[in-house]
């Protein structure tokens, strides 16, 4: 799976599609095929991980996980091995064969879906079993802050540009979090290591659907994620995201009903009832 550095799926994608490695890490050694320099900064290090932007990096696979819908030349020796999509004409289909997924890829209704994780299990030809991300963990963050630091994150990809919230309620929605007594800061520029290590010093994130409330997730970071196009069904929440879906469609969330989500979700984090930490480290499992 490549990522939109190589005009491969968004940066978004490419992680929430690490839930696999929280399995196959146990027990085999994983090739992932991207941006090494970036995968490295999404996901923690493991001795049997190994990030390569060459299939001539990769020796002989046992099984080749094809989770994009976009034509990459494999070597003729692997076709044998693949599981995940496959191009039948102009058509994706799935091996093994997943119905209810091909469906979805070409259906242009809305519906509930299940979670992400529980197709991409699917598609590999495994079950999910609740396994989380496979993402850094950060620790004892913000517990001596007295004032809480909300991250807004308002940027969307290319792919979704319906999925952003209007700019101006975004700063409305600064003005009254300052006003409250609230530290805001906002989504910076620079190398995804430095957006990771911003996300993961935040008290709360403010999101829309996009990388960002995926590392917040995957790190235990308590975060609101803001829903229209987009369905919050497919994601998780990990015991520490808030999900507030607009059911038109449309990201037409007010600024108020954010405002006094966002205030009395921080009241439960500073309460102890959200912890937004994990007993153990995924890397030790």
């Amino acid at each position: 799976m490549r990522d939109s550095k190589i005009e491969g799926i968004s940066d978004g994608e490419v992680f929430r599609s690490g839930v696999l490695l929280s399995r196959l890490l146990q027990r085999h050694d994983v090739y992932w095929y991207g941006a090494p320099k970036k995968l490295q900064a999404l996901f923690p290090p493991q001795h049997n991980l190994h990030f390569v932007d060459s299939f001539e990096d990769i020796g002989e696979p046992d099984v080749v996980f094809y989770l994009e819908r976009t034509d990459i030349p494999l070597p003729d020796k692997w076709k044998s091995k693949v599981r995940g999509f496959y191009l039948d004409g102009d058509h994706w289909r799935t091996n093994p064969q997943v119905p209810e997924l091909e469906d979805i890829i070409y259906s242009t209704g809305r519906k509930l879906r299940l979670s992400h994780a529980h197709w991409l299990y699917k598609l590999c030809g495994m079950t999910w079993s609740g396994e989380p991300y496979w993402s850094y963990l950060r620790i004892g963050v913000g517990e001596r802050r007295k004032v809480p630091l909300i991250g807004l994150n308002p940027r969307v990809g290319l792919k979704w540009p319906q999925k952003a919230w209007p700019m101006e309620r975004w700063w409305s929605l600064a003005k009254k979090l300052q006003n409250q007594g609230y530290e805001v800061t906002w989504q910076p520029g620079g190398t995804m290591q430095s957006y990771v290590d911003w996300i993961y010093d935040l008290d709360l994130l403010i999101s829309v659907d996009t990388l960002g409330l995926h590392i917040a997730l995957g790190g235990r970071v308590p975060v609101i994620g803001l829903f229209g196009p987009t369905y919050p069904t497919e994601i998780p929440r990990w015991g520490v995201g808030l999900w507030l879906w607009e059911r038109s469609g449309k990201m037409a969330h007010s600024v108020d009903r954010v405002f006094n989500v966002a205030r009395n979700y921080l009241g439960a984090i500073r309460g102890g009832y959200i912890k937004g930490q994990y007993d153990i480290s995924l890397s030790n499992k």
